[in-house]
């Protein structure tokens, strides 16, 4: 075991030198710690920035199509900070996006009340847009939840023009204190009721027109349910085997006759009316390309018999609900073939009805037109 005298002199601290240097070491800690202390809150992220972040993260994903993901940033820089009017706005495009009118109004209010001035331009020129669909919402023209689109017309509720908008969206987007993304969303079409709300349709049964030479309910009910079932988001039924009951005249306009229609169909909506078809025969000049017996290609005109079926639908649009006619209207589609053809009345009778389906989903689709909102970030 080792004595003080068998220690290296050169190693040993004079008592003087370790007090000194327990000194130094005490006060190189300190401010260590001090330094720490000071530059804490910098390595930290205060809670505004935090929430700023959020609705900048919100806004790229909306721009990258992610919407459900920006939603999410928007509702977290919420719970960060409740005033932060960016992610109102924001979360007030979105619910507008969902057709969830009421949700947004209540978003775009409570953006207004905490928006500083450079947000505010932004926020009312989103809500000045959507003035007009809220006032259509209070109307009940449209209704909450009408999914996935304002009038195109250039009516924005204050009387300025497409232009003025235009214009007003441009002097926005071109200013530098704040920094905004446009985006398109669709909304619902002026021009009768939007039926997005509805999902399940009767098609049918149909009165059979007085100048019709025959009934055509065993081809037009199945063809237009077919039609209706592939091009539109409609599920459909047809009550082909209970022929229609009671006065044809004013049978439209029995809603509790088609209540039950409904009700046994489980339908909220009914599609009926009077349809028919004629026949015209009729003979026309057409000029054909023919070769003749020396081999040459002539044009020759030559008269043509053909025969022209015309379907004529006069449609009701009935809610089953209650029996209220929410859409009518009349439609005809025609197609003609040569008399010599011998084509059967029933393949000639739908290939009419194709020519009148761009008609019918024209008026039970829900029209939709695409309008621009403002992110801000």
């Amino acid at each position: 075991m080792s004595s003080a005298h068998d220690l290296d002199p050169s190693r040993v601290v004079p008592e003087a030198a370790f007090a000194r240097r327990r000194q130094i070491s005490h006060s190189v800690l300190c401010l260590s710690t001090l330094a720490a202390l000071v530059s804490l809150p910098a390595c930290s992220t205060a809670p505004v920035d935090r929430s700023t972040n959020q609705t900048r993260s919100g806004v790229s994903a909306a721009d990258r199509g992610f919407w459900e993901e920006a939603e999410f940033r928007w509702l977290k820089a919420l719970a960060i900070s409740q005033s932060n009017a960016r992610a109102l706005n924001n979360l007030a495009v979105r619910q507008e996006r969902l057709a969830e009118f009421d949700t947004a109004k209540a978003r775009y209010d409570d953006a207004l009340q905490v928006a500083g001035p450079a947000e505010r331009d932004y926020i009312n020129w989103n809500y000045k847009q959507f003035s007009v669909i809220w006032e259509r919402v209070n109307s009940g023209e449209i209704g909450n939840d009408d999914s996935e689109a304002a009038s195109d017309d250039g009516d924005n509720g204050n009387d300025d023009s497409t232009q003025v908008i235009a214009d007003e969206l441009s002097a926005l987007l071109l200013r530098t204190d704040l920094t905004a993304l446009e985006v398109e969303i669709a909304l619902p079409d002026e021009g009768g009721p939007n039926l997005a709300g509805f999902s399940r349709m009767l098609i049918g049964n149909f009165v059979q027109r007085r100048d019709s030479t025959a009934n055509i309910n065993g081809v037009a009910v199945p063809y237009l349910r077919r039609r209706i079932t592939q091009r539109t988001f409609f599920q459909t039924q047809d009550q082909l085997g209970l022929p229609l009951e009671g006065p044809r005249e004013g049978i439209f306009d029995d809603a509790d006759y088609w209540v039950q229609r409904a009700e046994a169909a489980g339908a909220d909506l009914i599609l009926t009316g009077e349809i028919g078809v004629t026949t015209e025969d009729e003979s026309k000049l057409v000029r054909r390309r023919m070769r003749g017996p020396d081999g040459e290609v002539r044009e020759v005109a030559e008269f043509e018999d053909s025969v022209t079926y015309t379907v004529n639908f006069d449609y009701v649009l009935l809610r089953g609900e209650d029996g209220q006619r929410l859409l009518d209207g009349a439609l005809e589609g025609s197609a003609s073939f040569p008399s010599d053809q011998g084509v059967d009345d029933g393949a000639a009778t739908a290939e009419a009805l194709e020519q009148l389906v761009p008609q019918i989903l024209q008026a039970i689709t829900p029209q939709r037109t695409d309008q621009s909102r403002l992110l801000i970030y």
